[in-house]
């Protein structure tokens, strides 16, 4: 069922789709023809979208006849995009594809195989439908994220040692079901039963292939994880720092504290002018907000702004860096 689209808001409709496609990594390929449905790599190169399926799969021979397909993927807040059209084999090869990408900054991964057991596909997009998660399922979001990463961070502010050890691994084993419960009830959402998800709304194709994604917004999941993984000692020095956000309730107090006061930090979420982060410190755990000292222009610029934040909270201190770009 679609419901119908008004040009007030096709153009929010139109970044959204492209948003989507911009941040997706995998996605659920549907090939009528051949009776055919399976996940298959994603790229969004700016144009067609690209698929990278095995050599002899399927996709191969329904690509190289010319058949059509239907592409579903799933945005990082339950968002659901379905792009229909015809399946065509791509120009360029696997190898040629990783050497272009390698030189604008980008890395594909192969989990398993080789890349010269893969091959380029594309999608010749010629209508495009986008389901967005009612407010109840968005709202269910946002408190569970917020409570995952208060788990987050009062698990690395405990100590090392046995007891540590015992409490982390059976954490690690939690976590793991968790997660295979989450792939099931993600490939359930694909397969077209997204009870929480809301009318479909058809896309302008001229909106959609003229509008830019917001890349910000597209990375924002990569990017929250990379600082989490890799920087969580920069990331406690800018909670240090972080301020709580307007409209929190009166009770709740968020004044800057002494670096050594944060027992644990995790990124909850990033957009173009800041950072929003669960602090624990010796007045409890609250969620702060570090604003940058300007507006985002792409990922790359996360770096640079972070760099000039820790510059500014180190005291003069040298050698305080966050390399993300």
């Amino acid at each position: 069922m679609t419901s119908p689209s008004t040009d007030v808001d096709m153009p929010v409709l139109a970044e959204q789709a492209r948003t989507i496609l911009a941040g997706g990594r995998r996605a659920l390929l549907t090939l009528p023809c051949a009776n055919v449905r399976g996940w298959a790599g994603l790229i969004d190169d700016g144009g067609e979208p690209l698929l990278i399926v095995g050599a002899d799969s399927p996709p191969v021979h329904c690509a190289g006849a010319g058949r059509r397909a239907r592409v579903d993927v799933c945005g990082h807040n339950g968002e659901r995009l379905v792009l229909a059209g015809v399946l065509r084999l791509a120009p360029e090869s696997t190898e040629d594809l990783v050497d272009r990408l390698a030189d604008l900054g980008r890395t594909i991964s192969v989990t398993a195989g080789d890349v010269s057991d893969l091959r380029v596909l594309s999608l010749s997009v010629d209508d495009v439908l986008i389901c967005l998660p009612d407010r109840a399922e968005r709202a269910d979001r946002g408190l569970g994220a917020g409570r995952a990463a208060q788990n987050t961070a009062t698990s690395r502010s405990r100590p090392a040692g046995p007891a540590a050890a015992s409490s982390s691994s059976s954490r690690g084993s939690r976590i793991g079901r968790s997660g295979r419960g989450s792939r099931r009830a993600n490939t359930v959402r694909l397969d077209g039963r997204w009870s929480a998800l809301g009318p479909a709304r058809r896309v302008d194709l001229s909106s959609y292939a003229l509008t830019e994604p917001d890349l910000i917004a597209a990375y924002a999941p990569d990017l929250v994880r990379h600082l989490n993984d890799e920087h969580a000692a920069q990331v406690r020095l800018l909670a240090a720092h972080g301020v709580v956000p307007a409209g929190a309730p009166q009770e709740v107090t968020g004044a800057s504290v002494r670096p050594l006061e944060v027992i644990g930090a995790s990124v909850t979420s990033l957009d173009r002018r800041g950072l929003d982060l669960w602090r624990i410190d010796p007045d409890g755990a609250r969620q702060v907000r570090v604003a940058f000292s300007a507006p985002l222009v792409e990922p790359r610029s996360l770096g640079r702004e972070l760099r000039l934040l820790l510059d500014g909270t180190a005291h003069g201190a040298d050698g305080t860096t966050c390399g993300t770009d």
